[in-house]
């Protein structure tokens, strides 16, 4: 590899974009379980107990269950867990138009999101999805664009894009 090249941090399997984060917390949940009040709901010692969606942003960007993920600026993961809660938090303020519950809060802060009576876990898989496939479409690179509707016309389709997303995925 040329020194010049970016270089994945070290254990790194891959770089990956906050919407993989996104989706792979969400395929967590749906795995291991949802909960609310905690990052994790630790039963019996099992390294992959129910998480919160923040939690579920913690171990799919750190790999393994930390307890606070927010706080190890230092250790790798740190950085795709932060831009996947953010890319998290930008979509909640776009697509979550709710009032407030109460006076601490925040419609768009996942926290306060994920806490929310009468959130289920079917809604927080389904938003993180969703976010997932926003940030993707928010930062389409022009030559994607332009790839995608070249291909989308060559199939005598008219570009869409859902149809985007599921020609990015196939790539």
């Amino acid at each position: 590899m040329n020194p010049t090249q970016k270089q994945p941090h070290p254990g790194a399997l891959a770089d990956l974009t906050p919407a993989d984060i996104l989706r792979c917390a969400a395929r967590y949940l749906e795995l291991h379980g949802w909960t609310q009040g905690v990052y994790y709901r630790v039963t019996h010692d099992t390294p992959f107990p129910p998480a919160c969606a923040a939690g579920a942003i913690g171990m799919a960007a750190h790999g393994r269950c930390i307890w606070l993920p927010h706080d190890v600026k230092s250790k790798p993961g740190a950085r795709d867990y932060t831009r996947a809660l953010d890319a998290l938090s930008d979509f909640l303020d776009l697509n979550e138009p709710q009032p407030r519950e109460t006076e601490d809060d925040d419609p768009t802060c996942p926290l306060s999101w994920n806490d929310r009576p009468g959130q289920t876990a079917e809604q927080v898989i389904a938003t993180l999805l969703a976010a997932a496939d926003n940030y993707d479409w928010d930062h389409a690179t022009e030559d994607d664009l332009e790839s995608y509707a070249e291909h989308a016309y060559s199939n005598e389709q008219l570009p869409t894009l859902n149809g985007f997303l599921a020609w990015l995925g196939a790539r």
